[in-house]
């Protein structure tokens, strides 16, 4: 009992030692970076400074076109998006340097403090047959080159390649996507600041007439010349039309801050529109329901996506069949050793050798199975996908129609007001009506001619999300020269189709 206790105690500290050793790594481990805070706060500069200076402020007024290729250069998700495309094609390209054959070189010097000197002994006799010697110098300089080729991880190399190169599409078709979504969302901001700067700039001229009006009101209900009654019920409308003003200003800030961000300028820098006819008639497109359909499906870079998620996986079953096969490679070596006591100080090999891993059979047939199984999935997926941008495609097409229809509603409605204010200012410059009924029907002009830009806001942005659900890429005007999306009833052209695909436009 006695003899044991030397033996167990350095067992116990040992083991007492390593269970606090790992609860003070681990506790160490779970605690935050020193210095985060100040991090924080350097990175917090940074970001400002980059948020400030990143995009130069528009000097002169823009157009819609304008707009959109100023989104289309400085907005933070195209840039990150581009940055994506980026990433991929270097690993792209490293996929594909790899799949150079293996070769090393290789230098050495070595010194011996005594010779490499041997004897030999007889196996018979078991008596020294052979005195020392030695064929070994105590300096020496050997060198060797050697190229491997492994032909498996060869193919395997080649198939990744191909698959990272379909993944720098895939990027490439998110990109596009991206600069599609933000050319609608451009815009539809743009319409937005554009008849809302119209409405906040007529709303700014009667406040001042309504000012006026309430300050008459109190005014007369200081001398008594208007009951209370009379008086509070016209500061009250007075007061309510005062607040329906100022929404036209703050709907009107709220849009130019919308469309300021989405161009990449820093929050609350003033947008200054080119100036736009807004009473111009606008007529209805006549989309063709048939070629639109197969311009979706010939367009959408999701479809696209798609189509290359598949051939991925159909390589990734290439790749787990591969893995079956033997693994050969062939090798050249050039050696070269400056031992003097060597006949030939220089020399080649040549080889060939292979390798065959019997039990990952079994776990590639598995993985075979599995990576049909999800390129089967993938056509699934996709085949959803269209049938859902088909969907999308017509509920754009109604929501453009129904678009057309409002706007044609309320330009109506807003001419008749405009009609009105005439005759209610014709009779108040003849005595039949009071200035209170005129500032009345101001407002409620305003209120029309801003339901009617509004409209003609969403007739704009409802044209722009029809042609962004078939995928055509900004400028969509130019698109549309080269698009079939208004001619009668085409037939699809399969060759053009073959050829986007294989181009991956």
């Amino acid at each position: 009992m006695t003899a044991s206790q030397p033996t167990s105690w350095p067992r116990r500290t040992c083991g007492t030692a390593a269970l606090l050793i790992v609860v003070v790594t681990t506790g160490t481990a779970c605690r935050p970076r020193p210095g985060l805070d100040q991090m924080r706060r350097m990175n917090a500069v940074l970001d400002m400074e980059v948020c400030h200076a990143r995009a130069p402020v528009p000097d002169t007024p823009l157009s819609l076109d304008d707009a959109l290729a100023y989104a289309a250069q400085y907005n933070i998700e195209a840039w990150l998006a581009a940055q994506e495309s980026r990433l991929q094609h270097e690993l792209a390209t490293q996929a594909t340097l790899k799949m150079l054959p293996s070769l090393l070189a290789g230098a050495a010097y070595r010194e011996r403090n005594r010779y490499d000197a041997s004897s030999s002994q007889s196996f018979a006799t078991g008596e020294e047959s052979l005195e020392p010697s030695f064929s070994t110098e105590k300096r020496g300089r050997t060198f060797d080159v050697s190229a491997t080729w492994n032909l498996l991880d060869f193919g395997l190399s080649y198939l990744r390649a191909r698959q990272q190169t379909d993944r720098e599409w895939i990027a490439r078709q998110r990109e596009r996507r991206v600069q599609q979504d933000l050319a609608f969302q451009v815009t539809r901001a743009y319409w937005q600041t554009v008849t809302a700067a119209e409405s906040a700039g007529q709303a700014e001229e009667i406040s001042a007439q309504v000012a006026a009006r309430l300050a008459r009101v109190r005014q007369e209900m200081e001398d008594k010349v208007i009951s209370p009654v009379d008086g509070l019920g016209k500061e009250t409308a007075l007061l309510q039309q005062q607040d329906e003003l100022r929404r036209y200003q703050r709907d009107y800030l709220k849009a130019r801050t919308e469309l300021a961000k989405l161009m990449g300028l820093p929050p609350g820098t003033p947008v200054v529109l080119a100036s736009l006819d807004l009473d111009a008639s606008v007529e209805a497109r006549p989309y063709d329901v048939e070629a639109l359909e197969w311009t979706a499906l010939r367009r959408r870079p999701e479809l696209f996506e798609k189509d290359l998620e598949h051939a991925i996986s159909r390589d990734e079953a290439h790749v787990a069949l591969a893995q079956m096969l033997p693994s050969p490679a062939a090798l050249f070596q050039y050696n070269y050793d400056s031992n003097r006591f060597l006949v030939f100080n220089d020399w080649n090999t040549v080889g060939i050798r292979a390798s065959w891993d019997l039990l990952a059979i079994p776990h590639q047939l598995q993985q075979r199975r599995a990576t049909k199984l999800q390129a089967e999935l993938t056509v699934t997926r996709r085949v959803a996908l269209a049938v859902a941008i088909l969907a999308q495609l017509h509920l754009a097409l109604i929501d453009y129609q129904e678009a057309m229809a409002q706007c044609a509603i309320n330009q109506t409605i807003a001419d008749r007001h405009r009609l009105l204010l005439e005759a209610v200012r014709t009779q108040a410059e003849e005595g039949k009506s009071h200035e209170g009924e005129v500032v009345d029907q101001q407002v409620k002009c305003l209120r029309a001619r801003a339901r009617y830009l509004s409209a003609r806001a969403d007739l704009m942005t409802a044209e722009a999300r029809l042609l962004n659900t078939i995928g055509l890429d900004p400028p969509w005007n130019d698109a549309l020269e080269n698009e079939d999306v208004m001619r009668p009833a085409l037939e699809p052209d399969i060759s053009a189709s073959t050829a986007d695909d294989a181009t991956g436009e």
